[in-house]
């Protein structure tokens, strides 16, 4: 082992990390990949990460739709791909190409652009704290085990092998 935690083996330099690296197929073009959340809007997941409480995906957002007010108790990382987006809550619109870094506590609702959607890559952790915005009360929550639920049970319905969903898990 060198001064950076690397073990060389076999020509090549070896991770003395326990867990392995995450390699999936990021097809986005089949629709069975798709885990329907809300009524337009649906998360393609690459990773949960249960010992962390994080997972990264795809959100997609049809035209117009949005997803339901919220905050989250941990900070997001975000960058949108295709389409634009924006929060009721503020003024900046995030068009493809815009990183966007969410604190954790801020409360927002997110809204699609009208004519194109949004596909919007995230990187998630600690839980989604779904909110009535005229009471701020709590009407729902979301975490990495009850998407990974969601994605296992969709996944299993749409015919993928367990093996898909549990290569995912980290």
């Amino acid at each position: 082992m060198n001064e950076m935690g690397w073990n060389r083996s076999g020509g090549g330099f070896r991770s003395v990390n326990l867990i392995d690296e995450i390699i999936v197929d990021a097809d986005t073009t089949n629709p069975k990949v798709w885990v329907p959340l809300a009524p337009g809007v649906s998360l393609r997941p690459f990773m949960f990460d249960v010992t962390n409480g994080q997972w990264s995906s795809l959100l997609r957002v049809d035209p117009g739709k949005s997803l339901a007010c919220h905050y989250h108790t941990q900070p997001v990382h975000g960058y949108t791909l295709a389409g634009s987006w924006r929060y009721l809550e503020h003024d900046w619109v995030a068009k493809a190409g815009t990183y966007i870094f969410e604190p954790p506590g801020e409360m927002h609702t997110l809204v699609a652009d009208p004519k194109e959607g949004m596909t919007t890559f995230f990187v998630t952790r600690g839980s989604l704290i779904y909110t009535d915005p005229a009471t701020g009360k709590q009407t729902g929550y979301e975490d990495v085990f009850t998407r990974l639920a969601l994605a296992r049970g969709h996944y299993a319905t749409a015919g993928f092998d367990e093996s898909v969903i549990e290569g995912m898990i980290r």
